[in-house]
C-alpha cells in the first residue's frame, strides 16, 4: 500500500527495515530498551546504524536518521563525528607547506631528477583538501639544484597552479 501511494516508511532500523522507500530512507531512533526514550546508544549499535544507512545509500536513496530519546543530542553528535572521521592529512601541513614537509626528508643541495626520484611518489596535501604526488608538482619545475625545501615551494609557487598547468 506505502508503494502505491509512495508514502515512506518511517521505521526504526533495529526493530524492522522499512517496507517502502523510494527516493527516501527516514529513521526514526526511540531507543531499545525497556524505557524506550530513556536509552544512549553504544558504539556498537552506532557501527550497526552506519551499515544499515550505507546499504541504502548505495541503492542510491537519501538516508535520513533522527534520534528521538532523551539522549538524541549525545548520540547524534557521537553518529556524526563517527561518520565524519576520514584520514588524517600526509603532512601537518597544507599547500606550500605541505610541499616544505616531504621535502624536508632528503639532503641538500638536491637536483630536480634525483628529488623526483627519491621523493615524487610521495604524496602532499593540497589546499582544497585533496592530495598530489611531490612528482605531478613538480613536472612544469625546469631542471634545477635545490638548495633547501624553500627553494622548492619558491618554484612551484601554488601546488594547485602547478597541477593545472
Amino acid at each position: 500500500m506505502l508503494e502505491k501511494v509512495n508514502v515512506v516508511h518511517v521505521t526504526d532500523p533495529f526493530k524492522m527495515l522499512p517496507a517502502h522507500t523510494d527516493e527516501i530512507a527516514y529513521f526514526r531512533l526511540h531507543g531499545l530498551g525497556e524505557r524506550m526514550y530513556y536509552y544512549q546508544y553504544s558504539d556498537e549499535e552506532l557501527e550497526k546504524l552506519r551499515r544499515i544507512t550505507e546499504s541504502f545509500e548505495e541503492e542510491g536513496k537519501v538516508v535520513y536518521v533522527l534520534f528521538n530519546n532523551l539522549s538524541m543530542f549525545g548520540d547524534v553528535l557521537r553518529f556524526k563525528h563517527f561518520l565524519e572521521k576520514s584520514f588524517p592529512r600526509v603532512t601537518s601541513e597544507i599547500g606550500l607547506e605541505s610541499i616544505k614537509a616531504v621535502a624536508a626528508k632528503i639532503n641538500y643541495p638536491v637536483t630536480k631528477a634525483v628529488l623526483l626520484r627519491r621523493l615524487g611518489w610521495k604524496l602532499v596535501d593540497l589546499e582544497n583538501g585533496k592530495q598530489a604526488r611531490l612528482g605531478e608538482i613538480l613536472k612544469n619545475v625546469p631542471q634545477q639544484t635545490f638548495a633547501n625545501p624553500a627553494d622548492i615551494t619558491k618554484a612551484v609557487k601554488s601546488p594547485i597552479e602547478s597541477l593545472s598547468s
